[in-house]
């Protein structure tokens, strides 16, 4: 009976700690496209039908790729000088969790 309830208590701590993880990473998305510059991943999402662009520290990603991330700012237009190209809007995060 106590190896029963401790089993669902696990259960249940790992469904609420997965529902707060989901919770801080809320932007998900298949990444369409992705570069690498002045130290900044830059990649292109597909957001619940939505094209998103996001940057973070470099970090590897390719095309295909899950992602999901938190979003910090989000900027209406960012201008890479280095890519030369601007992003329109462009969200920045901490970091990209790559799901395999």
């Amino acid at each position: 009976m106590i190896k029963t309830i401790l089993k669902l208590a696990s259960v249940a701590l790992f469904a609420i700690s997965t529902s707060a993880a989901a919770m801080q990473l809320p932007h998900q998305g298949e990444v369409l496209e992705t570069m690498n510059s002045g130290g900044y991943t830059y990649v292109k999402i597909n957001e619940a039908g939505k094209d998103v662009w996001a940057a973070a520290p470099q970090t590897n990603v390719k095309k295909g790729d899950v992602i999901r991330f938190s979003e910090q700012m989000t900027m209406p237009s960012f201008t890479s000088k280095t890519l030369e190209r601007t992003f329109t809007p462009l969200i920045f995060a901490n970091g990209f969790n790559v799901r395999k």
